[in-house]
């Protein structure tokens, strides 16, 4: 019998956008789920990344993004719930800013603003 290991949602901001991240590059959308504000937009997002990952990156690719480090280039306390984590990843090395918000007493990425740049 398998046994599912149990994650811990982080409580910071950063390190919600850390893992964000990882699950992302791992291919590993049900936990980058997990962290995400569930709305609409961040769900339909979340699920063409997730597609195009699934049935449109080769195996190399793939492969490229699980062994890639992320690399935070700054981290912007926009307010006392809102941070903005400016990232890379040592694969494709383009930057892009991640909004990790305060909703309900924890942190949650809003994938949108990766798109949008709303705050």
């Amino acid at each position: 019998i398998a046994c599912e290991q149990q994650r811990t949602r982080p409580d910071d901001a950063l390190e919600t956008a850390r893992e964000f991240i990882r699950s992302s590059l791992d291919g590993d959308y049900e936990w980058a789920n997990e962290l995400m504000l569930q709305d609409s937009v961040n769900t339909y997002e979340l699920g063409i990344i997730s597609k195009k990952y699934k049935t449109e990156m080769s195996e190399a690719d793939k492969e490229g993004y699980k062994k890639a480090s992320i690399i935070v280039h700054s981290v912007e306390n926009a307010s006392d719930s809102v941070v903005i984590v400016n990232y890379s990843n040592s694969f494709k090395n383009k930057q892009l800013p991640l909004k990790v918000i305060k909703k309900d007493g924890k942190w949650q990425v809003d994938l949108n603003y990766t798109f949008t740049g709303n705050l």
